[in-house]
C-alpha cells in the first residue's frame, strides 16, 4: 500500500487502485489519479474528454487561460491524449493528511465545476 492510501480517510474518500473519487453532498464526484515520485505527489483528474475537447474548438485556450488566472493550487492543461484535465503538484515534504486531502478535494471541486461550465453536465 502505497503511503498516500493511508492519508485517505474520509467518508467522501473512496480509493480504488491508483485513484480517489471524491464524492460531494448531492451525490456528485470526480475521480482523481494520483502518480508518486520521490519528492510529490502528482494528482490528476479528466475535465473533458477529447471528443468534447474538440466539439469545444479553439475558444476552449482562452477559457482555460482565463480559469488558470482565477484559481490558485490546481492548473489545467490539454494533455498529450487530448484530454482537458486539472493537476496539482503536492510537495511530499512536511506534508499531513489534511493537507493531502484538502488538496484532493480542491482538484475535485475545480475538475467538477470546469465540466459543468463547459458541458452542463457530470460525466467524469
Amino acid at each position: 500500500m502505497s503511503s498516500w492510501k493511508g492519508m485517505c480517510r474520509g467518508r467522501d474518500l473512496h480509493v480504488e487502485r491508483d485513484t480517489v473519487t471524491v464524492t460531494f453532498g448531492d451525490n456528485r464526484g470526480h475521480r482523481i489519479a494520483v502518480a508518486e515520485n520521490p519528492e510529490e505527489f502528482l494528482l490528476r483528474a479528466i475535465v473533458a474528454r477529447p471528443a468534447t475537447v474538440r466539439a469545444l474548438g479553439s475558444s476552449l485556450a482562452v477559457t482555460m487561460w482565463l480559469r488558470n488566472r482565477a484559481v490558485s493550487l490546481v492548473g489545467f492543461e490539454i494533455d498529450q491524449r487530448d484530454r482537458l484535465v486539472c493537476t496539482a503538484f503536492v510537495p511530499k515534504a512536511g506534508l499531513s493528511a489534511e493537507e493531502f486531502q484538502f488538496q484532493l478535494r480542491m482538484v475535485a471541486v475545480e475538475s467538477d465545476r470546469f465540466e459543468y461550465a463547459l458541458t452542463g453536465r457530470d460525466v467524469e
